[in-house]
């Protein structure tokens, strides 16, 4: 009986030892998962902290981090992979602890497992996050590039000539190029990304619908104040052009007029000195037909006139074309009216003066013609006329002296009129 009792104590032993050993790696056992799971508790907190960056350096920083994180997750994972095949081997070998170790190898393989899940949740968001930084950087580029480009299609030059609106017409030009190349760059580009981002169902998509319509509304906006602005240079265009024209025209008109004007004013100057009343006639004749015609010239002044009111109207600066202004030619023309008048009054005085002559020939013809007669009837009387010859020549001489008083001042009498 002693024996018996003796040998079951060494059994009783024997399994104490061996539950103290079990005991050992069970407690090694539990060291290694609870030194996971402190670990993965750790990574759990820092999983769940709700800064995911809020520019894109910070993401961009906060994704490699997540990255090196993905690494040791690996690590970990295969380490919880380790003890938990360390694990089954104790439950093989029968270990007294084997439902604890299998009930704590379950809940580590859970723990990874979940910590699993929040790193990708926490990479997702990242992603979406640099997503949504990436298009608001973008929409910030494509805004501040239509803001600096607003101040041109804003600009009130429209140029002072036609040769500075062609210029201005030409940088528009090259400014509505410049336009369509950044629509299909930067305009399109924001629009696939916009797209991509509300397909899939992004966190932040009122916030980017809303972005993405101030830029739209900007942008439309540019186009539309780029094409009001090249229809209004246009239109500029066309008025310049129709100032040139205007130019032109006055120049040629005002130099034909000048010219008519320097031919009617050296006519009208001429001394006038004529030799006969048919003389005078003739020179009253052709100033009346000048100023008949002055009606047309004065049609001419007049369309110069409204050309220059119509120049004026445009509020420009002195014709290129010509030297001659509107004042000028008015003055021009004032200065010919007094010039005709003048004319009118020498032809006048020239007329009387002319009359006057004739008369004074006529009567110095008479006078001539009744000495001619004279002159006759004495050498008759000479040649058949009886006496002394003293006695003729004192007949004759009576008749000289009176026939002479008469011609002599008939004759200075036409002479000084003459003069």
């Amino acid at each position: 009986q002693l024996t018996a009792v003796w040998q079951e104590l060494k059994e009783m032993a024997q399994q104490r030892g061996r539950k103290l050993e079990e005991s050992i790696i069970y407690q090694q056992f539990l060291a290694k998962i609870e030194e996971e799971e402190a670990w993965i508790s750790e990574k759990q907190q820092l999983l769940t902290v709700p800064d995911l960056g809020d520019n894109m350096a910070a993401v961009q920083g906060l994704l490699k981090k997540h990255d090196a994180f993905e690494t040791d997750i690996s690590v970990h994972g295969d380490r919880c992979t380790d003890i938990c095949e360390a694990g089954q081997k104790v439950i093989d070998d029968r270990n007294h602890h084997a439902d604890s170790i299998a009930q704590r190898c379950e809940q580590l393989r859970n723990k990874m497992y979940n910590l699993g899940e929040l790193a990708n949740i926490r990479k997702s968001n990242l992603l979406d996050n640099s997503a949504y930084l990436q298009f608001m950087w973008k929409a910030d580029v494509v805004e501040s590039w239509i803001a600096d480009k607003e101040s041109h299609v804003k600009s009130d030059e429209f140029g002072r000539d036609l040769s500075s609106v062609q210029t201005l017409l030409t940088k528009q030009e090259t400014f509505d190029i410049g336009l369509r190349a950044f629509e299909s760059e930067g305009i399109q580009n924001i629009s696939a990304l916009k797209d991509q981002l509300i397909g899939g169902n992004h966190v932040q998509a009122e916030a980017i619908n809303k972005k993405f319509t101030v830029v739209i509304t900007r942008w439309n906006k540019l186009l539309s104040d780029s094409q009001q602005r090249e229809q209004r240079l246009l239109g500029v265009q066309d008025q310049f052009r129709q100032i040139e024209e205007l130019y032109l025209t006055f120049a040629k008109k005002a130099s034909a007029f000048n010219s008519w004007f320097e031919n009617a004013e050296e006519d009208m100057t001429d001394p006038v000195r004529c030799n006969s009343i048919e003389e005078i006639r003739s020179l009253r004749e052709a100033h009346a037909q000048f100023q008949a015609s002055l009606a047309s010239a004065n049609a001419d002044f007049e369309a110069l006139a409204q050309l220059d009111k119509q120049i004026k109207s445009f509020n420009v600066g002195p014709n290129p074309y010509t030297w001659f202004t509107m004042e000028a030619l008015t003055d021009t023309w004032k200065n010919l009216q007094l010039i005709i008048k003048q004319r009118d009054a020498e032809l006048a005085a020239e007329e009387v003066r002319q009359e006057e002559n004739d008369k004074l020939r006529k009567e110095f013809a008479r006078h001539a013609n009744a000495f001619y007669s004279w002159l006759t009837e004495t050498r008759g009387m000479m040649m058949e006329g009886s006496g002394t010859l003293e006695e003729q020549f004192a007949a004759v001489g009576i008749k000289v002296r009176f026939t002479e008083h008469h011609i002599s001042k008939s004759f200075l009498t036409l002479m000084v009129s003459g003069s």
